[in-house]
């Protein structure tokens, strides 16, 4: 039996984050980002180091007792750890430095997950010593309350128990003082009832009133009403007029000091400074669980507002898109542009043999072509074990590589390459390999002879300037943008890098000193038939064309809406869907 005076229902203990689930849900409503997938073309250590700055981050928003801040950075290194990491092609590569990076990492991540229970722990603890300290406000208040009753009551009684002495005693005077009597009552009951000031203006004495007709007439004849009066002139306020706009321009100043923006100002967007340390937003959730203010991740401090810069208006990405088709379907319409149909597609013959297996080959396939366009037949003295020995006309013809030297890199020549590659780094059958391994393994076999490399650009690939740099050392066969007759008439080659996919670039001198560019992409397209493609462009205009329609409709429509949101930030790039990489070849 239980114990006298003992309670049959124990006191349930909430488990750990139940006090602190309405504040944590509210961080996260407003925080959160789903995990980042991320650019296999991309090193891994780049990924690594970038999840070493949010480990700092987090570190020092523990330290300086931000628990929202914490809590929010910590999830957002947690997740990027164990999810967005695992993915890249390269995780699992037994090289020892991305072992050591990764051994890193997975301890870093154990860390900040124990250290996120232990604040999950301390803003249970806050939550509940907030609601302890809100039931005893609210039991203070009215006990205050039920005191200021009582109070009140009492002195109602004593003024109660004052007016009864005061008409007993006037009850035993003589009949005569009547009047007396009556206006004696009055008398106390205004001392117990005080009248109001609007009441003794009621009181006034008026003007007799007139008859019903009289007052009839005095309301059909009301006087008009006075015209509207202007605004006063500020002098007569007391105060100038450039005081006036001083005092204006001081608001605003302090509004903008404040974080506001007045409503006629037009709002920049947001700026795509950091994938994982931007602002944390707060909200409250109400009630006991509201949250406390959380500390911004930039500095307290209010910063002197620098001068702002002039933008150009943005154009959304879509309108560039549509813009883009349509020139590359004027082009097509005039012929300047032509797409050509090859034999064949990465991938083709993975499932009769793995033998040659191309897929996701493209960073194999893409140099391989620009290497047989300059030079053909190094190409195939450098490698006699692994690459097939075509008859001379099948390699070159007057337009460079020949479409059928092309179908045999991808069905033939790439395959051997892949796997001794892959096999070197560890990865799986079907990785992405990261291009400066190729070029690595294709520089050390002599396939791509040093000698020949031009040089190597890349950065917004929406950029006109980041563009122009990529066209004018194609056509120039020059990394410092010198023009050259001589150059002009060798041939240039091109991989280009861009949203995880690599296509060749070549540079076709004709006789009459004019030049073709061909884009020659592995991959099965649409527009001719389902196979790989090789779209030849015969003037600088109409290649540029193609560069633009063929990258802007590159971007999905998330991708779109991040472009719109953001500008480009070069700290960031290899988080960004604009950035590209080209490296660029020639004969000589």
């Amino acid at each position: 039996m239980d114990a006298p005076g003992s309670s049959n229902k124990a006191t349930p203990s909430l488990s750990l984050g139940e006090a602190s689930k309405a504040r944590r849900e509210s961080l996260k409503k407003h925080n959160e980002k789903d995990p980042i997938k991320l650019q296999n073309l991309c090193p891994i250590s780049k990924y690594y180091a970038a999840a070493d700055i949010v480990l700092e981050q987090f570190k020092q928003h523990l330290a300086d007792g931000d628990l929202d801040a914490a809590y929010i950075i910590g999830r957002r290194f947690a997740l990027f750890s164990t999810v967005s990491l695992p993915g890249h092609d390269y995780y699992t590569s037994p090289n020892p430095d991305l072992i050591r990076l990764r051994l890193k990492n997975q301890k870093d991540a154990q860390w900040v997950t124990t250290g996120i229970e232990r604040i999950v722990k301390v803003m249970d603890k806050q939550e509940r010593e907030k609601e302890a300290a809100e039931v005893e406000r609210i039991r203070k208040q009215k006990e205050m309350e039920e005191r200021a009753q009582l109070e009140w009551e009492q002195k109602m009684k004593q003024r109660l128990a004052s007016v009864a002495s005061s008409t007993a005693s006037v009850s035993t005077t003589s009949d005569d003082g009547g009047e007396a009597d009556l206006l004696s009552k009055l008398a106390s009951l205004n001392a117990l009832f005080p009248r109001e000031e609007s009441d003794e203006k009621e009181a006034t004495p008026t003007a007799p009133k007139q008859d019903h007709h009289e007052n009839n007439v005095e309301s059909e004849e009301l006087p008009p009403l006075p015209p509207p009066m202007a605004p006063p002139l500020i002098d007569e306020l007391g105060g100038s007029s450039s005081s006036a706009l001083a005092t204006a321009t001081s608001a605003i100043d302090q509004l903008k000091s404040n974080g506001a923006t007045p409503l006629f100002e037009e709002q920049p967007p947001p700026i795509y400074s950091d994938l994982f340390l931007d602002v944390l937003r707060t909200s409250s959730v109400g009630n006991s669980a509201e949250l406390s203010q959380s500390a911004s991740l930039s500095s307290t401090a209010t910063p002197t507002a620098p001068a702002k810069p002039i933008r150009q208006p943005r154009i959304p990405i879509r309108s560039i898109q549509q813009t883009c088709t349509q020139q590359l379907q004027s082009c097509i319409e005039s012929k300047q542009i032509e797409f050509i149909r090859l034999g064949t597609y990465q991938g083709r013959l993975a499932s009769s043999s793995s033998k040659y297996d191309s897929t996701n080959g493209c960073a194999v396939i893409s140099p391989l072509v620009v290497a047989t366009h300059i030079y053909p037949q190094h190409v195939y003295k450098a490698q006699p074990k692994l690459l097939l020995q075509p008859h001379t006309s099948t390699i070159t013809s007057k337009y460079g590589i020949s479409n059928v030297a092309i179908n045999e890199i991808i069905d033939k020549r790439a395959p051997p390459i892949l796997s001794v590659v892959r096999t070197k780094l560890g990865l799986s059958r079907h990785a992405l390999i990261i291009p400066s391994d190729v070029h690595d393994y294709l520089v050390d076999e002599n396939i791509l002879p040093q000698d020949k490399f031009v040089g190597v650009c890349g950065g917004d690939i929406m950029d006109e300037r980041h563009l122009k740099e990529l066209v004018e050392m194609i056509l120039n066969g020059r990394e410092d943008g010198k023009k050259s007759k001589s150059v002009r008439k060798l041939k240039v080659g091109a991989a280009l890098f861009f949203r995880e996919h690599v296509v060749s670039i070549i540079k076709i001198p004709l006789a009459n000193g004019a030049c073709y560019f061909d884009l020659i992409d592995s991959l099965p397209s649409m527009r001719v038939g389902g196979m790989a493609s090789r779209t030849r462009c015969k003037d600088r205009a109409s290649f540029e064309t193609l560069l633009r329609w063929y990258t802007s409709s590159k971007f999905s429509e998330s991708q779109c809406e991040f472009i719109d949101a953001n500008n480009w930030d070069d700290g960031m790039s290899d988080f960004d869907p604009r950035v590209f990489q080209s490296f660029v070849w020639t004969e000589t």
